[in-house]
C-alpha cells in the first residue's frame, strides 16, 4: 500500500476540509563501522539505512504514516492508516510491524543495542529462520487499545505472513497478538505475545509459530528489558532469551550491557551466547552515537569478537 493508497482510503471517510493538515516529513541516516574476527567477515564503513517518512492526521480520528528505506534497495516498510475510535478500541490497516514481541516494536533510533538480540532477529521477521527478511513487518489489519486505565494494553491482528511489498502466496492468513500487563507501577510492564501462521507457496505450506514472554522496567534514567522467545519453524524447535540494561549517567551518556542466548534447533548441538558492553551518546537531540563490543561464544563454531560503532542522524 502506497501513501496514495492510504490517502485514497481516508478520502471516503467524512473528514472536514479544515481538519486536513500537511504531512510531517522526517527521516534518518545511519552510518556504521564494523570490525569482526569472524572468518570471512570484512571490516569497514557502510550506510546501513536511510529512511524517509511522511505522517499526519486526517481529522481528529484518523492518522497515517508512509515510510521508505534504502538499505541495499529501496523498499516501503510502513504504509498504514489508523482509525482512532476509543481509547479501548482502535484499528490499524496496511503495512507495519507485526505485534508479537516487545523488542520488535522498537526502532533503530531507540534500540539500546546496535544489533537485535539473536532470538529477535531469527524469530521475528528480520533474518527469520523461515527465510523471511522483512524488518519485522507485514501487511494486515490490527485492533489495539488500552483497558482499565492502561492496566492492560493489547495489539491483535491478522496478516498475510509473507513480509513487506510481497503479495501473499497462499490462502492462509496468520494471527499475531501482544498484550501488556502493568499490575504495580506504570514503569513496570509484563508482555505476552503469540504468532500462529504458515509460510510457503499454496500446497507447500510449513508452520511458523512464535511465542514470547517479556518484562520491561523503564524510568527516565534506567531501562531494564528481558524477553524469552521460542519458535516452531517447519517442525524445527528454537528458543532464546535476552536481558539488556541501560542507565543514563548524564543527559548525554548511557552505558549499556546485554546478554543473549539463542539455539536454532533444540535437537542440535549448536547454540550461541552473546555478551555485549557499550554506550549510547546523544550530543545533540537528533544525533545518536553508539559503540559496542560483543563477544560471541558458540558451542560448535569458533568464538568471535566484534566491535561496531554507528551514527544515527534524525531529521
Amino acid at each position: 500500500m502506497t501513501l496514495a493508497g492510504v490517502l485514497a482510503v481516508a478520502s471516503v471517510l467524512p473528514v472536514a476540509a479544515q481538519d486536513l493538515k500537511a504531512p510531517k516529513i522526517s527521516g534518518l541516516v545511519n552510518v556504521r563501522y564494523s570490525w569482526s574476527d569472524k572468518e570471512g567477515e570484512t571490516h569497514g564503513f557502510d550506510v546501513r539505512r536511510v529512511r524517509l517518512a511522511a505522517d499526519g492526521e486526517l481529522g481528529n480520528r484518523l492518522d497515517y504514516k508512509f515510510q521508505a528505506e534504502y538499505e541495499t534497495t529501496v523498499k516501503v516498510i510502513d504504509a498504514y492508516l489508523r482509525v482512532k475510535l476509543l481509547p479501548e478500541v482502535n484499528v490499524q490497516i496496511g503495512e507495519y510491524k507485526v505485534p508479537y514481541s516487545q523488542e520488535t516494536l522498537y526502532g533503530p533510533a531507540t534500540w539500546l543495542t546496535i544489533e537485535n538480540p539473536a532470538a529477535v532477529a531469527k524469530l521475528n521477521g528480520y533474518n527469520d529462520l523461515s527465510g523471511l527478511k522483512a524488518n519485522g513487518r507485514d501487511v494486515g489489519v490490527t485492533l489495539y487499545g488500552d483497558l482499565l486505565n492502561k492496566l492492560f494494553s493489547y495489539r491483535v491482528g491478522v496478516f498475510n505472513g509473507n513480509g513487506i511489498n510481497i503479495k501473499d502466496n497462499n490462502n492462509k492468513k496468520d494471527f499475531a497478538g501482544l498484550v501488556w500487563f502493568r499490575p504495580f507501577v506504570k514503569e513496570l510492564a509484563f508482555s505476552f505475545g503469540h504468532y500462529q501462521g504458515v509460510y510457503g507457496e499454496k500446497g507447500d505450506e510449513h508452520v511458523r509459530i512464535r511465542t514470547s514472554a517479556g518484562v520491561e522496567y523503564k524510568t527516565d534514567k534506567l531501562t531494564l528489558r528481558s524477553e524469552y522467545l521460542n519458535g516452531n519453524t517447519a517442525g524445527k524447535k528454537s528458543d532464546g532469551v535476552y536481558a539488556t540494561a541501560g542507565y543514563w549517567v548524564s543527559k548525554v551518556v548511557q552505558p549499556i550491557a546485554s546478554i543473549d542466548y539463542f539455539k536454532a534447533d533444540r535437537d542440535g548441538d549448536e547454540r550461541q551466547w552473546n555478551y555485549q558492553v557499550g554506550a549510547n551518546i546523544l550530543p545533540l537531540k537528533k544525533l545518536r552515537i553508539q559503540a559496542a563490543y560483543t563477544y560471541s561464544n558458540n558451542k560448535v563454531a569458533k568464538n568471535t569478537n566484534q566491535f561496531e560503532t554507528q551514527v544515527i542522524w534524525q531529521f
